[in-house]
């Protein structure tokens, strides 16, 4: 419920810009003092309405003099508009005058921000503003943690915005959007636990908060706990059943983990929110494709392409269609109308070196798989088919060399591992070949069937046998 002051101020703005409007169209000359011109300027800039602000703060400062109060307002016009070094000039001499005032510190630390000074200044004068602003009313208090929050983790200062937000959650334990923002932070520092923590506290409060579970979702799908993921998204859904940016999310998660049916069906109910989303039915035919309804999996991209005929991403799912059906000729126009959409798609030009390897073509496939690595470094799938396509003209050495190189980006990486160890054993370097397995080995035991798919059971030491038939046994 809204305080009977704040009702009375809202009629007060809203007397004085009529009655300043009324001047400015007459041109009959009525006076306001400082406040009420402080607070006209304020009506325009909290409506967005930068040219009237601008006009109303020029026009109280030919009243009124140099008014420091006047000339922080329009300082802060000035940053509002990223005219920062005019309102820095505008504010340095001012602080004599408004040494006392939160607001002079918090533009000046904006402005600072703005322009790219050292971190130091500009959280000095953050602190100064939190400092001067202890006895404001509380709802004032929260506004300007959530402000100086903001604006340093819009400058991607996440550890000091991440600072800030901790502060305001101990002075306000209830509000929740501070341990959102601490969520926020946490993630974009790449410490996921403590986000987690965040959101879950976050939830503890109050368990009805679609936006915390939503929040949950997207930090477990971010490191690949995707069923953790489904179940916050499935409960932010549940409490809004039109929350379908969560569906969208649940979708693209259950893709994620596989669970194409479900994702299929989160596409379809978001489609029924937003029709005309295009990557929705992208991704519903590429659910299509992963269910092997080929033929509605191609309607689905052909209607795409029929009114997007530059679409990159249909016109890839239509590529993946004719490759399964062994449709290659098809399969490569479509990859070129792809590459001419997007020459940059390194998932083209990998499906591309793919269709090439099949057809024995492995000049060109070589060419393509090198240059989706040059596109994204970190594509475990397209080394490992550079390296076999090295192997199948026999140029081990060069097999060799691309998953070293591979490695260096993918460190530790238990396919190139296994791909490489079986590499090393067709040139008999066997002690290397071994150091490669077993490391792998170590690592991920399910994987070892990229080393016996390139090398032939009657040439496996029986070193590396023994070891696989011990897996097979845990395995049963």
């Amino acid at each position: 419920m809204r305080e009977s002051g704040d009702l009375y101020e809202d009629k007060e703005m809203a007397s004085n810009v009529r009655r300043y409007e009324t001047m400015k169209k007459t041109g009959v000359p009525q006076y306001f003092d400082v406040d009420e011109y402080l607070m006209i300027v304020d009506y325009y800039m909290q409506r967005d309405m930068q040219n009237k602000a601008v006009e109303a703060c020029e026009t109280a400062l030919k009243v009124h003099g140099n008014d420091p109060e006047l000339l922080l307002k329009q300082a802060q016009i000035q940053v509002h508009q990223g005219k920062v070094k005019a309102a820095i000039k505008t504010i340095l001499p001012l602080e004599p005058l408004l040494s006392d005032h939160y607001e002079y510190y918090l533009t000046k630390a904006s402005a600072l921000l703005q322009m790219g000074k050292s971190e130091d200044l500009f959280i000095e004068s953050f602190q100064k503003a939190l400092e001067l602003s202890v006895d404001v009313e509380p709802e004032e208090r929260e506004d300007i943690f959530m402000s100086i929050g903001e604006m340093l983790e819009g400058g991607q200062f996440y550890k000091p915005a991440l600072s800030i937000y901790k502060v305001a959650a101990k002075e306000f334990p209830e509000n929740i959007d501070f341990l959102f923002k601490i969520g926020v932070c946490y993630e974009c520092l790449d410490r996921f636990d403590e986000s987690i923590k965040a959101y879950n506290r976050a939830i503890d409060l109050d368990p009805f908060s679609e936006s915390a579970w939503y929040n949950l979702g997207i930090v477990y799908n971010g490191i690949g706990e995707f069923d953790k993921a489904i179940e916050a998204y499935n409960y932010a859904i549940a409490l809004d059943p039109e929350f379908y940016d969560a569906v969208f999310n649940k979708g693209n998660t259950c893709c994620n983990a596989g669970y194409y049916q479900e994702a299929l069906e989160c596409y379809q109910d978001y489609l029924k929110g937003y029709p005309n989303s295009v990557s929705a039915q992208c991704y519903l035919g590429e659910c299509l494709y992963h269910l092997n309804r080929l033929d509605e999996a191609e309607r689905c991209f052909n209607k795409i392409v029929g009114m997007f005929s530059d679409n990159a991403d249909a016109w890839f799912g239509k590529a993946m269609i004719f490759s399964t059906r062994g449709e290659f000729d098809l399969a490569i126009d479509s990859l070129d109308k792809v590459l001419q959409a997007d020459p940059e798609h390194d998932a083209a030009w990998h499906q591309l070196g793919r269709i090439f390897a099949q057809n024995n073509n492995y000049e060109d496939a070589i060419a393509a798989f090198q240059k989706s690595l040059e596109l994204n470094h970190y594509e475990t799938m397209a080394w490992e088919n550079l390296a076999l396509a090295y192997s199948a003209v026999e140029d081990d050495q060069a097999a060799i060399d691309s998953l070293e190189k591979g490695l260096e980006y993918l460190p530790d990486n238990s396919v190139l591992l296994y791909v490489l160890a079986a590499v090393y054993l067709l040139v008999y370097r066997n002690d290397e070949c071994f150091d490669c397995f077993r490391k792998a080995f170590r690592q991920d035991p399910d994987l070892y069937t990229h080393f016996t798919d390139i090398v032939p059971d009657s040439a496996i030491p029986a070193e590396i046998k023994k070891l696989i038939k011990s897996q097979n046994k845990d395995n049963h």
